[in-house]
This record gives structure tokens, C-alpha cells and sequence, in this order.
């Protein structure tokens, strides 16, 4: 069921919202992926593009530090790196993935049943400052995924945050080529109120 703060409520439509996430495709946008994770002693990051095909497929490649492409099509992923092999598996191995590609494919058709079948939604702000918070429904999705967190300013998305349940997350800038336009600090608070607004540009 939708969920929406009371007093922002004829602020923030949800349907309008959605409407304007809407990406025909084929589209494509840089982002800056910072990974934390309690068995590293510092946050990671990686620089790429994401690109929304024509057929559906949703294409995840990273640039720097090292080059690997990502391409999650109905059931099926592919990987392939610089230097090694090609792997392909299904989604069924990968259910954070599923989680993934369910949500950010009906953010970018504005497909506001597919959200709310797979995700109990929340929305929270203004059509200036809003966050998108989606729980997985399904039980063997809860045991890979906690969260997906949509941080955004009027129609633009500004971050995808994948939060897991023992606490390990990816916080994905989009929009953003550089490490240079994120907070000189990647720890979780500083890049939350980066993703929400409350600091930088």
C-alpha cells in the first residue's frame, strides 16, 4: 500500500512522480557507484554508464577503475571483464538483481503497478526533494535485499541506493561522470545528504 507523509501530501502526487521518472528508451546516464561493506576498511568506488536499450535490456558498464559490462535482459545476465571470459546466468541465482532490474525498469516506464506488486512503496518530500523507498515483498528477495532508496530533485533522480540486510549497501549517483562531484567524504551520512540534498550542489 502507498504511503505518503500526511502533510506533504498535496505536495507530492505519486502518480505524477512516476510520470515524471519516465525514460523512453534508449537512454543512457553516467554514474559514480560507492559500495560499503563491513568487510572492507573503506568505501569503494566505480565510474560507468547505464544505458536503457530499446528491447527492454538494461546495461550496466563500468569504466574505471576497470572495464566490465553488465546486461540483464528478461531472465538472463551476461558479464563480461577486461581480461577474463564471459559468464551468463539467470536472474534466478541473482535475486537482488531481479530486485533491481524490477524496480529501475517500471521507474523508467512508470509502471506504478509493477512497483507496487514486487515493493511496498513510500514517498516522502516535495516535487523539489523527494525520496522513493521500496521493501521487497517477496521473502527470498528480503533475505538479499532490505531496500531500494530513490533520492531526487523535481524530475531527476539523484541516487540509487541498494541497502542490504546485513547492513552492507551501494549508493549509485546518477547524472554524476566523476568522483570529484560527489563530497570529498563517501561514508554513508555524507552521501546521504549529498543524494538528499542537504549539501553540496
Amino acid at each position: 500500500m502507498l504511503v505518503t507523509m500526511p502533510s506533504l501530501a498535496t505536495e507530492l502526487d505519486t502518480g505524477a512522480l512516476l510520470d515524471s521518472l519516465v525514460r523512453p528508451a534508449p537512454d543512457k546516464t553516467l554514474f559514480v557507484e560507492v559500495r560499503h561493506s563491513a568487510l572492507l576498511s573503506e568505501p569503494i568506488f566505480v565510474t560507468g554508464e547505464l544505458e536503457h536499450r530499446t528491447d527492454g535490456a538494461l546495461v550496466r558498464r563500468v569504466e574505471s577503475p576497470y572495464r566490465e559490462t553488465t546486461e540483464l535482459h528478461d531472465e538472463n545476465v551476461r558479464v563480461e571483464r577486461e581480461g577474463s571470459k564471459p559468464r551468463r546466468f539467470s536472474l534466478d541465482r541473482a535475486p537482488e538483481l531481479r530486485g533491481m532490474l524490477a524496480s529501475f525498469g517500471a521507474l523508467l516506464t512508470g509502471d506504478r503497478e509493477a512497483l507496487e506488486r514486487n515493493f511496498a512503496v513510500t514517498v516522502q518530500g516535495d516535487t523539489e526533494h523527494w525520496r522513493l523507498e521500496l521493501s521487497p515483498r517477496d521473502d527470498r528477495l528480503k533475505r538479499r535485499l532490505a531496500s531500494i532508496v530513490v533520492d531526487g530533485q523535481q524530475d531527476r533522480p539523484r541516487c540509487l541506493t541498494l541497502s542490504e540486510p546485513d547492513g552492507d549497501a551501494s549508493v549509485m549517483a546518477l547524472g554524476v561522470g566523476d568522483r570529484a562531484e560527489l563530497p570529498e567524504s563517501l561514508e554513508r551520512a555524507s552521501l546521504q545528504a549529498w543524494c538528499s540534498g542537504e549539501s553540496g550542489p
